[in-house]
């Protein structure tokens, strides 16, 4: 009889395994020992630690390949049982196939099979099918494991930006805050409750600061629960999600939180912050309109003969251009023009003060509102445990209702302490507020371009456009622009002085009462 001919192959699934060597030697052994015996010669060995789930294995691939180049090599591919050969038993039928038509019989030393009896097959069926039975047990085992324990508020997986993995008291793994890390977070929470901040500008402030984090790992950051000593419980079949307390230490308020969360939501409204400016030459950019299509203006520069120039221009066909420093120019000259409106500003100082002690009633209308309307969704969470205990409601339906209304319940907690909090420094924000008012050239002409842009942001949210040396705005929405319209409504003008502010030259004659839109004139 002629000596058989084997390629031998083992296979473990952890890298862990791989590094011990105790399973892949111990297949080895029982291997060659099986060709000794059985006088079968060996004529390729391979081994490998990936998973059985697929045949997309490194080594069992070069198998293939060696088989297809050097047909009739081998008659058998010998391994210790079914289950270092595949663990998929769909897969593994159509490689049994694909290895007999290159005259190879696949075969397992301790669970041997003689194929041309064919009630074999059901041994075979029985041996690959219980390694897969194995697998998506030992699957669904882990995955309840994980949600039970998430459930019971540990957050599994690794640290989120912010935390570190730590051990508790009873030496049970936990996640703790970074000392290095949270004060970052802490920030980025702050800077974006502020309404002040578009999420990817915000991302590169930090960024510049030192927080590493990528456009998908910061937009998660924002919205991960992990912060306020949370755990989000993601939903599973006909389970819903949820969020859980957690049991390791909060980094931010809640109230803080969920203020981000109303700006990112567009609850809260943002300041409309301009695209990043990296030039100085051009800090208007971003901050502009076309006067003739109405599109956001951006800003270059061109070469010339002796130095750069920069435009601010339209990406349009309308072909809006005009030189940059002088712009920027006229822009300095309509802040120092605002500045020098002192006795309008003493007058709007007298009328915010008794402004604030109306919004004090008003706050206080509020809060009662918002505290009615918590007790109601308290009242509707009640009801539903009430029916639920009663049994006249389902127990998966009552979590989707508590999962439904536990976040809302959290959001208008946070509103009623934001609204509970006096205001003992009413005085101090007015005082700063004409302060900057009466210094917004000298401001503005020394900032930096972060700072410059910030000025910017917050006091032209409508932005600007500069039309024939005169600078106004698209609407009447900035108060600004209208207090500074040469005094009206706080008297006559001055015999002699001259209009800084006037109409748009585009509007249509009214019909009725109709809001105008003031602009700024260059000054002469």
């Amino acid at each position: 009889m002629q000596q058989r001919r084997a390629i031998l192959y083992i296979r473990v699934s952890t890298d862990e395994q791989a590094e011990k060597g105790h399973s892949l030697a111990h297949q080895e052994e029982m291997l060659r020992k099986y060709c000794a015996i059985n006088n079968v010669e060996v004529v390729g060995f391979y081994k490998e630690d990936y998973s059985a789930k697929t045949f997309d294995r490194p080594e069992f691939n070069n198998i293939i390949a060696t088989l297809k180049k050097n047909k009739g090599m081998a008659d058998l591919l010998l391994f210790l049982k079914w289950d270092r050969f595949s663990r998929n038993a769909p897969e593994a039928y159509t490689m049994i196939s694909q290895l007999h038509k290159l005259g190879i019989e696949p075969q397992a030393i301790e669970q041997p099979l003689n194929m041309e009896i064919p009630e074999q097959k059901f041994l075979l069926a029985l041996y690959l099918t219980a390694p897969e039975v194995e697998n998506d047990r030992r699957a669904l085992n882990i995955i309840a494991g994980i949600r039970k324990a998430m459930k019971d508020g540990r957050y599994m997986g690794s640290a989120p930006y912010g935390y570190k993995h730590s051990r508790t008291e009873t030496n049970k793994p936990c996640i703790a805050p970074n000392v290095k890390e949270q004060d970052f977070v802490q920030m980025a929470f702050e800077m974006m409750a502020s309404g002040n901040y578009h999420i990817e500008e915000l991302r590169h402030i930090l960024n510049k600061k030192g927080m590493p984090l990528g456009r998908t790992r910061f937009w998660c950051l924002l919205r991960n629960p992990v912060y306020i000593g949370k755990v989000a419980v993601p939903a599973y079949k006909q389970e819903p999600g949820m969020v859980v307390k957690g049991t390791h230490e909060a980094i931010i308020s809640d109230a803080l939180y969920y203020e981000a969360q109303d700006v990112l939501e567009g609850r809260k409204r943002n300041l409309p912050i301009s695209p990043f400016c990296q030039k100085e030459e051009l800090p208007l950019r971003g901050f502009l309109t076309c006067a003739k299509c109405g599109k956001t203006l951006t800003g270059s520069a061109s070469k010339g003969r002796r130095a750069r120039y920069y435009y601010y221009h339209c990406k349009n066909e309308c072909n809006e251009r005009f030189r940059a420093n002088e712009a920027n120019e006229r822009f300095e000259q309509m802040l120092e023009y605002i500045s020098s409106l002192d006795k309008i500003y003493r007058s709007c100082e007298l009328i915010l003060a008794g402004q604030y002690k109306k919004n004090g009633q008003d706050k206080s209308n509020e809060l009662m509102q918002v505290k009615r309307e918590l007790d109601l969704y308290k009242t509707r969470l009640d009801n539903g445990r009430t029916l639920m205990l009663d049994k006249d409601l389902d127990p998966a339906e009552y979590r989707k209702i508590k999962t439904e209304l536990e976040p809302v319940i959290e959001r208008l907690a946070s509103k009623i302490s934001r609204l509970g909090k006096n205001d003992n420094n009413e005085k101090e924000i007015i005082d700063f507020g004409f302060y900057f008012l009466r210094n917004m050239s000298k401001l503005f002409t020394s900032a930096s371009l972060d700072v410059k842009r910030y000025i910017l942001g917050s006091t032209f949210p409508e932005k600007l456009i500069y039309e024939d040396g005169i600078y106004r705005t698209a609407s009447d929405d900035n108060v600004l622009i209208l207090i500074a319209n040469n005094g009206k409504g706080f008297g006559e003008k001055k015999k002699g002085r001259r209009d800084l502010f006037r109409l748009p030259s585009r509007r249509v004659d009214p019909t009725g009462i109709e809001p105008v839109t003031p602009s700024l004139q260059s000054m002469r």
